[in-house]
């Protein structure tokens, strides 16, 4: 088949195609120029591969429905959002239409382009919330099918300062944000000390990929509660009403790549009102009122070789 009709008119020059079960288009690859007539305007799907920085990946795809899901673009394309003017080279929507999340470059990764020759593209965009402003490049941002934006994710060697519930916070990899603007939770850039119910605790994860803003390692409620902390620095004592003790701390996995080393798994711990858990367990549930804690410190003496690189912190 070298042809398909769509919501958004006829795609021709396919040179693949798959379906759902029901027969509707699922995704295609296409080797000519096609116009999909959108809300959004006119937007022509990357039919041409440049052999050394775009991906060669399945151009268009759709919801069961029919509702365009995500198109790699020719060319960048400016869409209006609530931010303003963003300009993307692939984009992803929700099921109703919506823009899910723009990514302002659709560029791979190899021995021919690198990081750094993306990051160089990447445009600045200016960011104004209620806990911060600034203006940073950026890997994609994310949003609500209301339109405000859910998450923001930067670039590996980018920083941003924000105003925090638990304090003014240095944040990598990413944010996210409440329906209402709120911050919902950020990825430390180096261990953060926190005051939470149980006491002071240090939020950092050694182990954050920083695939996505969406979620981190310090979480926040709508009213600027602590939600979650994730810590490689602190264990915590707990003591039952029978006197039971129980010792939760970060702990240990084998180095996929070495061997002979090891790696360190945070501790996770979760606040909801009165009750806290650990490591989403609920078998490691607690009461604050009938349980004794104590926070400590604790340090591991990591297995791994020196990377000699910039910063110590993740490898404490």
């Amino acid at each position: 088949m070298d042809k398909v009709t769509t919501k958004y008119g006829i795609l021709k020059g396919i040179s693949y195609l798959s379906h759902y079960p029901d027969g509707s288009v699922k995704d295609c690859i296409l080797t000519q120029e096609n116009v999909l007539k959108t809300p959004f305007g006119r937007l022509i799907p990357q039919y041409e591969d440049d052999g050394i920085r775009r991906k060669n990946l399945k151009p268009v795809s759709f919801y069961e429905n029919g509702i365009l899901k995500s198109i790699s673009l020719q060319n960048p394309v400016e869409f209006q959002t609530s931010l303003g003017s963003l300009t993307a080279e692939y984009i992803t929507f929700h099921e109703d239409g919506s823009i899910k999340a723009i990514f302002p470059l659709d560029g791979k990764i190899s021995g021919y382009w690198t990081e750094e020759d993306e990051y160089e593209l990447a445009p600045e965009i200016e960011f104004s919330f209620p806990f911060g402003q600034f203006k940073k490049k950026v890997i994609s941002v994310r949003f609500y099918q209301s339109g405000g934006v859910k998450s923001i994710t930067f670039w590996p060697k980018d920083r941003v300062t924000v105003n925090s519930p638990a304090g003014t916070a240095e944040v990598r990899i990413g944010i996210a944000l409440h329906p209402d603007g709120s911050l919902k939770s950020l990825e430390p850039a180096k261990p953060l000390p926190v005051k939470t119910p149980i006491g002071t605790i240090s939020a950092y994860d050694n182990s954050a990929l920083g695939l996505h803003g969406d979620s981190n390692s310090l979480s926040f409620t709508q009213d600027g509660k602590i939600e979650q902390i994730v810590t490689t620095t602190h264990q915590v004592k707990v003591v039952d009403q029978t006197g039971k003790e129980r010792i939760y701390q970060p702990g240990f996995k084998a180095n996929m790549f070495n061997p002979d080393a090891r790696d360190i798994v945070p501790l996770t711990i979760q606040f909801n009102g009165g009750r806290f858990c650990f490591d989403n367990n609920p078998e490691n549930s607690c009461n604050l009122l009938e349980c004794k804690f104590t926070v400590q410190p604790v340090l591991f003496k990591s297995t791994n070789s020196c990377s000699s690189c910039a910063d110590c912190s993740a490898c404490g």
